[in-house]
């Protein structure tokens, strides 16, 4: 800890003070996150130096727009597409990677409180593939002479594309027989090739869709749309060993670590402690408590979150929101910064109300979770820096007080 009293001149009266206190700082793997009626699918994979490997997808139902649904007589297919509209994207997703659609082999249920761990039931027989696949995030796509927004087109098999065509009309009368006929799909990617980025997809988008292309005995160039629409869960996997991250959290040192790893997708967060804390003195009016966070030096291969939350950690262990949270002061948004002459991507928490009642003893001193922010829908990553021999990269708690 660092005592400065260098903040008044000799004439003033006001008791300011001013302290540093160091953190202990662990990473932590995430339990898994609830994934129910997510609106942004994630889609890709990648390999981080410090993080391992992070495969993303996502399984869907799907509904009919209408009961009692008919294709006519002899309807024949022409072809059947799955189509996802973009919604966002993290890392560079400029190396090619294949897609491969599942049709699911049990039934999404509201009720069932989904993670980001589970791994539902699939048949093992692909039901669409689309290989070598690079997103573009800017051309038209153009349909039967139409121009739609930039999204994905995954060919379906002409096997699937029938059992959907040709299926009895009782499985089509309303969207409860429908869903015990079609119970949805896993859209998900090959282990190999690796790509470098994650997909986000809009599921609520009117382009979010299995869409059947056909023909019957009256009509040519006939088309019906089955779009995404009820449960939607997210699905990550992520494999640590030999990364950085893997050792950090499985051998830590007994007095924190040199740099503390975050990542999303029901990854890792980071643990902070201040053992300093008890040598503040406990009459006291704080008036400022600000965290600062840096990111680690050379820490380049994937962007960087531009936000990140900040909780307590009660007597159980649990993380709890914090009083300043959702005030306007409270901060976690990214900002570069000049230190030194160095340029740093830093994060301040203002902490103050909070700060107040861990001093006046109503919560114990328990230390904080930092964590990515909306962490069951994207695979943003951070390292934090913590050195003990540079302070340029260290963390502080920055406590500004009255004594009373």
């Amino acid at each position: 800890m660092i005592h400065d009293t260098d903040l008044l001149t000799g004439d003033d009266n006001l008791n300011l003070a001013k302290d540093t206190l160091f953190a202990q700082t662990y990473s932590v793997f995430e339990q898994p996150l609830s994934s129910n009626a997510v609106s942004a699918g994630v889609l890709g994979n990648f390999n981080d130096p410090n993080f391992g490997s992070t495969s993303a997808g996502f399984y869907a139902q799907c509904r009919l727009t209408s009961n009692n649904v008919s294709f006519g007589s002899h309807p024949v297919l022409d072809s059947a597409v799955l189509t996802l509209r973009y919604a966002g994207s993290y890392g560079k997703c400029d190396q090619p990677t294949h897609l491969v659609v599942y049709e699911l082999n049990q039934g999404l249920v509201d009720s069932i409180p989904y993670k980001t761990n589970d791994a539902l039931q699939v048949n093992a027989t692909a039901i669409g593939q689309l290989n070598g696949f690079v997103p573009d995030f800017t051309d038209s796509v153009y349909v039967l002479g139409l121009a739609y927004e930039p999204h994905i087109r995954i060919p379906l098999t002409t096997a699937f594309g029938n059992k959907l065509l040709l299926t009895d009309t009782t499985n089509l009368v309303d969207n409860t027989a429908f869903l015990n006929f079609f119970k949805g799909f896993y859209a998900t990617t090959s282990t190999s090739p690796a790509g470098n980025g994650i997909l986000s997809i809009n599921l609520l988008s009117y382009l979010s869709k299995i869409s059947l292309y056909y023909h019957n005995d009256t009509d040519d160039s006939l088309s019906y749309d089955i779009p995404v629409s009820g449960v939607t869960v997210n699905h990550f996997d992520n494999v640590y060993t030999s990364a950085p991250v893997y050792s950090s959290v499985n051998n830590p040192s007994p007095n924190g670590e040199s740099k503390m790893y975050l990542q999303g997708g029901a990854g890792v967060k980071g643990k902070i402690l201040f053992p300093d804390f008890d040598s503040l003195p406990k009459n006291i009016a704080v008036n400022k408590a600000e965290i600062i966070f840096s990111q680690s030096e050379g820490d380049t291969a994937y962007p960087t979150p531009l936000l990140l939350d900040l909780f307590r950690i009660d007597a159980t262990g649990t993380a709890q929101k914090l009083e300043d949270d959702g005030l306007i002061h409270f901060g976690g948004v990214q900002v570069a910064e000049s230190v030194n002459g160095l340029n740093i991507n830093r994060y301040r928490f203002n902490i103050t109300k909070y700060f107040q009642r861990l001093i006046e003893g109503t919560y114990p001193n328990n230390g904080f979770y930092l964590q990515i922010l909306g962490a069951n829908s994207n695979s943003e990553r951070v390292v934090i820096a913590n050195s003990t021999t540079n302070e340029n990269y260290r963390i502080n708690l920055v406590v500004t007080y009255t004594k009373l």
